[in-house]
């Protein structure tokens, strides 16, 4: 039987692209994201943007942001109230091969959770071979936001979970809030609350997308920022953030990237939102220096992942199904709060050789994608990890409604699997997160 294979090796390394000058032609007016120095949209310095010629594209006013075009850098950041304007950027999520399964569809007759009991071992793993569901599967009073490349909203094993979406990009109508750009945030909204031949760990969770990518699958810096205020102010419990970028302190951009994205986050805190993220797909050490040569394509300079190295996001690096760290996933000390089946390609993979024949496909995870490109799917990455641990804060979230942000990270740290060294550690930070453990 033809397999249905998802390959994301870097997916939350996100690409990003700058435009400045060099990307311009002559006479195009360049494009800036301007921070101002306080949480909120600085009318006066607007004003005097728009003096200088400047035109206000999108806000983000939670933060404090605006992506503007025209005027000069200097120009702009000689204005009073305004703190860093850098080159306006966009984000390419990493999607690699395809291979449809075409034998494979939505709910056949008595094949009720069929490819969950042959596929699903990620899930298992999680929530104790499905034990968890005696005590609760979860329930649409609790809301888990899918930041990502939209959900497939008429996919069967999702449709009795997803309550709402929502757009982010300005090249997108409404009708996308309903639609993935790609494939990926349909897989990772599987496993979290998917019902069908397939189960997320919390099967009768609230789902909600948040899309932030237009249909070529790109993101803008203000959209992803709108997307996590606007989760936090709709009330959602969790949000996944499957997706970042590394951040360079000595950069003008890189600056203005974790200013930004730190607001976001603690305006999100404020409100109680638990946010986790994944650490990334590049198999370094996050809590160290790395300095490779700078190029398209390289990571330069000392590193911090632009929302995972935020005080109180969950970070989550990824676990194969034989419980070791899966090559592919970042560490370090301090940038590792919990791990969670993220998948590999078996133990064999990557060798010396290179020898494709002994890949073991479906040591990968295995989810939903959008009906009209195979309706199931492999993947691999820490974007797959993430979502786990965030349905796992749900369920705690729903078993226990008092909790608060912090007490339920608390209680998932202190009831995971410790892997590794005892305690606490760069790998698997406290452990392999255990929803079973977590409810009972």
């Amino acid at each position: 039987m033809k397999k249905y294979f998802l390959i994301w090796t870097l997916v939350v390394a996100l690409a990003v692209t700058s435009f400045g000058n060099s990307a311009m032609g002559d006479g195009e007016e360049q494009e800036f994201l301007v921070l101002f120095n306080g949480n909120h949209i600085n009318e006066a310095a607007v004003a005097e943007m728009e003096a200088l010629g400047a035109e206000v594209l999108e806000e983000a006013p939670q933060v404090g942001l605006v992506y503007v075009k025209g005027g000069t850098k200097e120009q702009i950041e000689s204005i009073r109230g305004v703190a860093h304007a850098a080159e306006n950027m966009e984000i390419e999520t990493n999607e690699l091969a395809l291979e449809a399964d075409e034998d494979v569809t939505p709910r056949e007759e008595d094949t009720e959770a069929d490819l969950f009991e042959q596929y699903q071992w990620d899930i298992k793993r999680v929530t104790g071979d499905g034990a968890a569901w005696d005590i609760t599967k979860g329930n649409h009073s609790v809301v888990v936001a899918v930041i990502d490349t939209g959900v497939d909203f008429t996919h069967p094993d999702l449709q009795d979970n997803l309550l709402y979406g929502k757009t982010f990009h300005p090249d997108t109508t409404e009708e996308d809030a309903y639609r993935d750009s790609g494939t990926h945030g349909t897989h990772v909204a599987g496993s979290i609350a998917a019902n069908g031949r397939v189960m997320g760990v919390g099967p009768e969770l609230g789902l909600a997308s948040y899309r932030v990518t237009n249909n070529q699958g790109r993101m803008n810096w203000t959209g992803i920022l709108n997307a996590i205020t606007t989760a936090a102010d709709d009330g959602a419990d969790v949000a996944n953030l499957s997706l970042g970028t590394y951040s360079f302190i000595n950069e003008e951009q890189d600056r203005l990237l974790h200013l930004s994205s730190k607001r976001a986050v603690q305006y999100a805190h404020r409100k109680g939102m638990i946010i986790v993220g994944a650490n990334g797909n590049n198999g370094i050490d996050l809590g160290k220096a790395v300095e490779t040569e700078k190029g398209e394509g390289k990571i330069y300079g000392p590193l911090f992942d632009t929302f995972t190295d935020i005080p109180g996001v969950v970070s989550v690096s990824a676990t194969t199904d034989r419980d070791t760290l899966a090559y592919y996933s970042n560490y370090g000390s301090s940038n590792v709060n919990l791990a969670a089946p993220g998948g590999d390609y078996g133990p064999n993979w990557p060798n010396e050789d290179g020898d494709q024949s002994l890949l073991e496909p479906e040591s990968r995870a295995y989810s939903t994608i959008p009906v009209n490109r195979g309706s199931y799917g492999w993947a691999m990455g820490t974007s797959m990890a993430a979502p786990k641990v965030a349905a796992a804060a749900a369920l705690v979230k729903a078993e226990n409604p008092s909790f608060s942000r912090a007490r339920i990270i608390t209680h998932l740290q202190q009831t995971a699997d410790d892997l590794g060294k005892k305690g606490h550690d760069e790998y698997f930070g406290h452990g392999l997160v255990d929803a079973y453990e977590a409810l009972k």
